[in-house]
């Protein structure tokens, strides 16, 4: 019997649940956390309280593992919205275009997401998920250089160790993987890193009736050097609205109302300060710092042990500001999925194939994602790291682009942005010629 085991029970390492259980007799679940008995943010994801965007193509790779997801979050009350027509978006110093578009996307918050998640795979007869699981250690067969799974603390406090085909870090932005291969000979993992100092806070509001609201999303993204703060207000389950203020370089929100008001009559545009005006505070405000980006670059160690997979923020932990990370864990997990089904799982060279190749798919998933949040977070001088190749050259023609009266050169815009289409897209000379002949003045 062919057994897959799971170190972390986060939205990345759910969904690898599923796509392996298609694949592997056995699938187990190691979650440090308690099973949660209702909607809300567990104790091991802190950041569950903010916003968590799930762009349109991480929508479409969920929905490829999980076809009832759409139906499940519409069930819960999750609003979806044309995000080219419904959500106002404050970008590069002006208003993008409104128009009724081909890009529909839900809204929810991070903990509704999870739960149904959640639901999916406590229907799959061959997925058990072990909660208040503590890991500990890999073991390890030091002569085949070949993890074999994982001692942990489990439910009563006591040490217990399961052995695996298959072993698959979703611990996360911090999991010890890269400390235990550098203890055990493997080296240090090569680090991509781009210190930006984020803080934000976060809090669920009730807004007051406001009959000539159009919008289901406001997003005010700063553009550096000069402007400094950001949101969004998103209007999720059960007609609440989630607020997050985020600030760049030391200047961040803080967590008493009267602060968080006044962080945000100060960001770069009126419209959210004026939405909120009046509003219900439903939750306290939680704080969250974000240090830096990172991309841990396995595939470049000079060798790497069998059996074991590193998925979601194990691999690259992006600006939240930008809302990527959970749609680069599922697009990647989607392709994992689609690279299974022909190989042997009892054959570690071709499982050591399958990695490579995972390895190489997640290489593609990332650039446009890295090179579009590096572009904006490059713009402050605070920020510290290796910008993408040319990215004041791009910053430049995404400026062009930015400033189109074009609703089919916006569309393509918001689909690269939603991870649809590659950002190599927006440079082909027919469309950078389209969007000289249609600059519009800013606003």
């Amino acid at each position: 019997m062919s057994l897959a085991l799971i170190a972390g029970g986060s939205v990345a390492g759910l969904t690898a649940a599923k796509v392996l259980a298609d694949k592997y007799d056995q699938v187990i679940v190691l979650e440090a956390d308690e099973r949660p008995e209702n909607i809300g943010a567990r104790k091991g994801v802190p950041q569950g309280r903010h916003t968590h965007g799930l762009l349109k193509g991480g929508s479409d790779a969920l929905t490829e593992i999980f076809p009832t997801i759409p139906a499940q979050l519409r069930e819960k009350g999750a609003p979806s919205a044309d995000f080219c027509q419904e959500v106002r978006w404050y970008l590069n110093k002006r208003w993008m275009l409104d128009f009724k578009g081909d890009l529909p996307i839900h809204f929810q918050t991070r903990p509704l997401l999870e739960q149904c998640i959640r639901d999916n795979i406590d229907a799959v007869d061959n997925i058990t998920i072990r909660y208040r699981s503590r890991f500990q250690d890999f073991l390890f067969d030091q002569d085949a250089k070949k993890i074999t799974g994982i001692r942990f603390n489990n439910t009563e406090g006591q040490i217990e160790e399961i052995t695996a085909d298959l072993v698959v870090d979703a611990m996360g932005r911090g999991t010890p993987f890269p400390r235990w291969l550098e203890k055990n000979g493997f080296g240090k993992v090569p680090l991509s890193e781009t210190k930006v100092d984020l803080g934000y806070a976060s809090c669920l509001l009730k807004l007051r009736n406001d009959p000539d609201r159009r919008w289901t999303s406001l997003l005010i993204y700063p553009t550096g050097p000069d402007e400094i703060k950001g949101c969004t207000l998103v209007r999720v389950e059960n007609d609440t609205w989630l607020l997050t203020l985020a600030g760049y370089h030391n200047d961040h929100p803080p967590a008493d109302r009267e602060g968080f008001l006044e962080f945000a009559k100060n960001l770069p545009r009126p419209e959210v300060a004026a939405a909120i005006d009046g509003a219900e505070f439903l939750t306290d405000i939680s704080l969250h710092k974000f240090p830096a980006s990172i991309r841990r670059h396995y595939d470049r160690l000079p060798e790497l042990p069998d059996g074991i997979i590193p998925v979601g923020d194990s691999n690259v932990s992006l600006n939240p500001l930008f809302g990527q990370g959970m749609t680069v864990a599922f697009m990647a997990l989607r392709d994992l999925a689609h690279i299974l089904p022909s190989i042997d799982i009892k054959n570690t060279a071709e499982v050591r194939r399958a990695r490579a190749e995972f390895f190489k798919r997640l290489n593609e998933i990332f650039k446009t994602p890295w090179d579009l949040a590096m572009g904006q977070d490059f713009r402050y001088p605070q920020t510290t790291g290796k910008p993408p190749f040319g990215y004041r050259i791009k910053n430049h023609l995404k400026s062009l682009i930015l400033s189109t009266n074009s609703p089919s050169i916006a569309e393509h815009f918001f689909k690269v942005v939603h991870l649809i289409e590659k950002e190599t897209s927006f440079y082909y000379p027919h469309r950078m010629v389209r969007v000289l002949f249609t600059a519009r003045a800013k606003k």
